[in-house]
């Protein structure tokens, strides 16, 4: 009898123990799932004046030079890491920025003005709602330097209240005095180093600049200039529009559908916009997606590789593989800049499926990026999920007569089977949201669950393929509406389930053993005292 109620009172004590264990694997297994994204830091901004006066900013010309990060890049960037669960796992960023803008500024009066002048150290000041993390300590540029007409000049660093409100945590702000000459030009010129922010599950990097500081000197910017160097060529295919307000800091998410900033003009590795008579607002703070460098340097070795060889199977099918990371981003939805590399991953998937008729990947990456142009929407018309179908299907057959092929190839059929099972859930959300749900897309779904695959053959090789050139094979699916609009993303809450489960059954276990280690250590003391 003593035994048992030691063994009561001892299950009874090890119950909140072992329950608060539980607690925080759980805790620990869903934070660790939102993890991975680098806190923003700031993308950079314009002058601003302490008060109302009459200097006037005539000219504002700002370099932004993209780079690949180095240890001592990253060793000296202030990080909060704690704030952000960052703490658990080193934090490096790939690429950073070296800015370097020069102000032209005006005193049209007959007097000497005095006047301390502000540079935010912070980053974007519009669509920082700090909501996940209201007492972390705010990121800033680094290595700040400042020069007034030529010398270098001494700044101090003060925290201000956030305009957002009290309970946002204080922004970072540098100033200096500057005396502006009666009718003279004054020149200012700050530098610093900023880090790129990538998107949230994607490969694309935020770059961004404040130019709405710039409104509080009298009158407009006569002319602002921006210009930024890439280590790639500036184009569509590795330089699109963020929209500042959708910037979502500090987790961006891209969106498909953008441009390249109007009145770019681009030369080589350099893009620049140029404005007159500007008066910024914060609608007019400037922000771009880029292209990963790592990505784009894969994509010339792989195309460098199928030029040398077009005969070479492998050498397309890891051509196809970089467009379609390039093409797509999270839950097989496009890329904002899929325009430009899914129909040429399209076609090196198609050569591949030609030079490597045994190889079964070739058909799912078909499948899967011609899907993609539709997920967003859930509006895939019949003869694209036929197609899908198809390919799955020619998938399988190959996958089942060379099962390690496609595991080797990074796709397997149950890739595609996700894709589609989560293309089908997403239809079900658009139709339960009512006002965006039409007939064309009720049609669109209940035509696709009908589908059954046709018998189609595995292609063989019939023509001989010219690098980066359209193959002759079957007609590639049909391309989407250009004027189709995306829908904003929705929250990403997949993943979890799968995490929550193991990290509930490895603690379900851990209690097991507990008790049974406890049972037997309390049964050997009962039998010893017997």
């Amino acid at each position: 009898m003593k035994t048992n109620k030691r063994l009561s009172f001892v299950f009874l004590a090890l119950c909140p123990l072992l329950t608060a264990i539980i607690f925080l694997l759980v805790i620990s297994g869903v934070a660790r799932a939102d993890v991975g994204v680098h806190p923003v830091l700031p993308g950079g901004s314009s002058l601003q004046p302490e008060g109302d006066t009459p200097v006037q900013m005539e000219a504002e010309i700002v370099a932004l030079t993209v780079r690949l990060a180095t240890p001592d890049d990253n060793a000296i960037l202030q990080l909060n890491p704690q704030a952000y669960g960052l703490d658990l796992y080193p934090v490096w960023y790939p690429l950073v920025a070296e800015v370097q803008a020069n102000f032209s500024m005006l005193n049209p009066t007959t007097s000497t003005i005095e006047l301390t002048t502000w540079f935010p150290l912070a980053s974007a000041l519009e669509g920082v709602d700090w909501e996940l993390n209201p007492d972390e300590s705010v990121p800033r540029i680094a290595s700040f330097q400042v020069a007034v007409n030529g010398s270098p000049e001494d700044f101090s660093v003060a925290e201000l209240p956030n305009p957002k409100g009290a309970d946002k945590p204080d922004l970072p702000w540098a100033s200096f005095p500057v005396a502006y000459a009666p009718g003279e030009a004054t020149q200012i010129r700050v530098s610093y180093l900023v880090p790129l922010t990538q998107a949230i599950k994607s490969s694309e990097y935020a770059l961004y600049y404040v130019f709405q500081t710039g409104a509080g000197w009298d009158g407009p910017i006569h002319k602002a200039e921006l210009v930024l160097d890439l280590p790639y060529p500036a184009s569509e295919a590795t330089l699109q529009r963020v929209n500042p307000q959708k910037l979502s800091i500090p987790y961006p998410m891209s969106y498909p559908g953008s441009v390249i900033p109007s009145q770019a003009v681009t030369q080589g590795n350099q893009a620049r916009w140029t404005w007159t008579d500007f008066e910024p607002t914060p609608q007019d703070d400037f922000a771009v997606w880029l292209v990963d460098p790592a990505l784009w340097n894969e994509l010339e070795v792989a195309q460098s590789a199928v030029q040398a060889d077009p005969q070479d199977g492998q050498a397309w099918l890891e051509l196809a593989g970089i467009y379609h990371s390039l093409a797509t981003r999270w839950l097989y939805r496009p890329s904002i800049f899929s325009q430009s590399y899914l129909p040429a991953g399209l076609e090196a998937y198609q050569t591949a499926s030609q030079l490597l008729p045994e190889h079964p990947t070739p058909h799912i990456g078909l499948a899967l990026l011609s899907l993609s142009q539709y997920v967003a929407e859930a509006n895939a018309p019949a003869e694209m999920m036929q197609f899908f179908y198809d390919q799955m299907q020619i998938a399988r057959e190959l996958e089942a007569q060379n099962p390690s092929l496609a595991e080797e190839g990074g796709l397997p059929s149950r890739i595609g089977d996700d894709a589609l099972s989560y293309y089908f859930n997403s239809i079900t959300a658009t139709a339960n949201f009512a006002a965006s749900s039409t007939a064309e897309a009720k049609q669109t779904q209940a035509a696709a669950i009908t589908f059954t695959p046709t018998q189609t053959s595995t292609p063989q090789p019939s023509v001989t393929p010219s690098p980066l050139s359209s193959p002759s094979l079957s007609p590639l699916p049909p391309s989407p509406s250009p004027s189709a609009v995306v829908q904003p993303e929705t929250a990403d809450f997949l993943g979890r389930g799968l995490s929550t489960i193991i990290i509930l059954g490895a603690a379900c276990s851990i209690l097991i053993i507990l008790l049974v280690v406890t049972l037997a250590v309390f049964s050997r003391r009962s039998h010893t005292r017997a």
